[in-house]
């Protein structure tokens, strides 16, 4: 392939691995600019070939002996970003993967050539260790239009700023498929733009009603009979749909719907495919799941467990799945592309009401129409009512797209003060105003002086910074700022580990804003009242999630605690996970406090594995988790019983096969001699 740019050998040997024979005009245009060592900020439709652009960048500054940071929005991003680098571990590159557990050791990180991470980690990284990110050559931003996240914008805003601030000459590009301020982003970042309309699978628009079908000029393009026979008809040659509702009640109630439907179109030897599916877990939601997969349909939404969302994923990228409806909150983080995308729903509850759907959310669900190499075009259909038709035209047909724009507060300000002080990046109100300077925020012409001002009151009152106009961390600021957790959570903690009732602890730790609450309906009653001298303040949606978690460190079961609490799946599991690094934190601010609580590092170890106390010791084992050490532990086995047993003697407990057995013999003989070896 003759390029009209210097490109590495390694990028070419890409391109013919990928099938690539030509580069698009846009793709050449952003190399080029790269090529020259400016930075780049690309936004151009889905599928219109970014990510080679970025792998460019990713191959030329390896080959200047520069390394690459790759930030993507989602953990689940990053992981399928991982598995799309492999090919570049094959041309000698190492890629590495770095998300969550944000005060681990990491060090590590310098070995690797490109490392896949997210906002928070990237964040916190900078945080507690930059001498990771030296000989950073080019950083890849991508989906940048999550800055207007309500959640997580700000901290995306704050990497860029960051890295920019640092990193003296780093190159980057940053990449979305809307963004309708480019002028503005780019003059920010300091960035040529390239813009572009141009899709390799051009998309086509249309309104459906629940009788016609409308095209974008408002043209009657066919009549329908029903949404059912409308989605059916979608399917035809090979074809695929994503639909996007509201909820994950009615993704699910939609799913098993349409499965009805779609059971009646699939082939013999789609069926024959689909009865292949399994599943090696106990985990609760796939007894519902399992059967509507097998009928060609899958649902997927963030209330299951995300080795089911993986699966459901996994089956549509090899198309055995014809149908997915996914809730539209999902659509960010969902890179599956079909020949047909459906937005079901134009409305979703924010909290207080129904309001429609942001049009830079509509689009990029409707961008995942059109597959490359299988479809010549790409179908969007946006499904309203009658009466809603001109909202629907002018506001997402014609409609321009929101702008891009800070989601930088007060609090959320605070949190970053804390951090740059703590990381010695900043020590006074000049340094930070400086800073500040280099954001989005400050360039959209907030007054952010008076909010850093606010914050550094704050972190003095609370005693996690001292100083007259010079400042600098305390023990107990610099842990805050290294556990990546709000300011406000720190002193909730602090305040917590005081308390001795499990139940309060819980409670406390619920309390924070890093622990998001759980809805509480009229019918639902708690267990308990908390006593009113408790340091801190409760709702009732924090004191359910603190109800939650103390049936889990009781060993409820799973099944059980969802259906007691109305909850999903992944409600309890990340609450629990998040619940595991709070308590972390507990007792990591109980040490820099020199409170000397060992008690709360048991109480990590029950949350961690959903154990009562005496199971500790077992969890440690391999393949040993809260129902199997439970079982261990009624048929009379700890851990040195275990480490002088057979297989045999193992394998007659439910559960328990002869590898597995033997593993777990191997590990508490070795844990067995480490506690004789140290005199425990």
């Amino acid at each position: 392939m003759d390029l009209e740019f210097p490109a590495p050998v390694e990028f070419v040997r890409y391109l013919e691995n990928e099938g690539i024979e030509r580069l698009y005009p846009l793709q050449v245009e952003g190399m080029k600019i790269l090529s020259r060592g400016e930075s780049l900020l690309l936004a151009t439709p889905t599928s219109s070939g970014k990510t080679v652009v970025a792998y460019y960048g990713i191959l030329r500054a390896w080959k200047m002996g520069l390394r690459s940071l790759y930030v993507v929005p989602l953990r689940a991003l990053a992981e399928e970003k991982y598995e799309d680098l492999k090919f570049f571990a094959e041309l000698g590159l190492k890629v590495g993967i770095s998300t969550g557990d944000y005060d681990r050791p990491s060090n590590y990180l310098k070995n690797y050539d490109i490392i896949i991470s997210t906002s928070e980690k990237v964040d916190s990284l900078l945080r507690n260790n930059p001498s990771v990110f030296e000989n950073l050559g080019f950083v890849v931003f991508d989906e940048i239009h999550n800055i207007l996240d309500e959640s997580r914008g700000s901290t995306l805003e704050i990497v860029i700023s960051k890295i920019r601030f640092l990193v003296e000459g780093a190159q980057f590009i940053a990449m979305s498929a809307t963004v309708k301020n480019v002028n503005d982003i780019a003059r920010w970042l300091n960035s040529i733009e390239v813009t572009s309309d141009f899709r390799p699978v051009p998309l086509r628009k249309f309104v459906v009603t629940s009788d016609s079908i409308i095209d974008e000029d408002g043209l009657l393009v066919s009549d329908i009979d029903s949404f059912e026979d409308f989605v059916t008809d979608s399917l035809e040659n090979s074809g695929q749909t994503l639909i996007f509702v509201r909820s994950r009640k009615s993704a699910e109630t939609t799913a098993e719907k349409m499965s009805r439907f779609i059971e009646a179109k699939l082939t013999r030897e789609d069926k024959a495919e689909l009865e292949k599916i399994s599943y090696d877990s106990d985990s609760p939601g796939y007894d519902k799941l399992l059967p509507v997969l097998k009928r060609g349909v899958g649902y997927h939404h963030a209330g299951m467990l995300s080795e089911q969302r993986r699966l459901v994923e996994r089956l549509f990228r090899g198309r055995k799945l014809k149908v997915i409806v996914a809730t539209t909150t999902l659509a960010a983080g969902l890179n599956l592309p079909a020949r047909s995308v459906i937005i079901k729903d134009i409305f979703r509850y924010d909290g207080f009401s129904s309001v429609m759907i942001p049009n830079l959310e509509v689009q990029q669900m409707l961008g995942r129409a059109g597959r490359v190499k299988f479809d010549r075009l790409g179908n969007g259909y946006i499904y309203t009512s009658r009466n809603r038709l001109q909202d629907v035209f002018s506001t997402y047909v014609n409609g321009e797209l929101e702008s891009i724009t800070s989601r930088i507060n007060e609090g959320k300000i605070r949190m970053h003060v804390l951090g740059l002080i703590s990381s010695g990046m900043s020590k006074d109100m000049e340094s930070l105003s400086k800073f500040f300077s280099t954001t989005l925020a400050f360039h959209e012409g907030l007054q952010l002086d008076k909010w850093i001002e606010g914050s550094l009151q704050f972190l003095q009152e609370n005693e996690m910074i001292r100083g007259t106009g010079t400042y600098k961390a305390t023990p107990f600021g610099r842990k805050v700022s290294e556990l990546y957790i709000d300011p406000l959570t720190g002193v909730i903690l602090k305040n917590t580990i005081m308390l001795h009732n499990v139940d309060e602890i819980l409670l406390g730790i619920c309390s924070t804003p890093d622990m998001p609450p759980l809805y509480v309906s009229d019918s639902e009653s708690l267990p308990y009242i908390p006593p009113s001298n408790l340091p801190f303040h409760s709702q009732p949606e924090q004191m359910k999630v603190a109800s939650i978690l103390g049936d889990w460190i009781e060993e409820f079961p799973e099944d059980a605690i969802i259906e007691k609490y109305h909850i999903w799946p992944a409600d309890l599991r990340n609450r629990v996970e998040i619940a595991d690094w709070l308590s972390h934190s507990l007792y990591e601010i109980s040490r820099a406090l020199n409170l000397g609580r060992t008690e709360l590092r048991v109480l990590n170890y029950r949350i961690s594995n959903g154990i009562q106390q005496d199971l500790i010791p077992l969890v440690f084992l391999p393949n040993v988790g809260r129902v199997r050490a439970r079982r261990l532990m009624v048929n009379g086995f700890n851990l040195e019983k275990i480490a002088n047993s057979t297989a045999k003697d193992l394998e007659k407990i439910q559960g328990f096969g002869e590898r597995i057995s033997e593993s777990i013999i191997r590990e508490a003989k070795k844990l067995v001699d480490k506690q004789v070896t140290h005199g425990l």
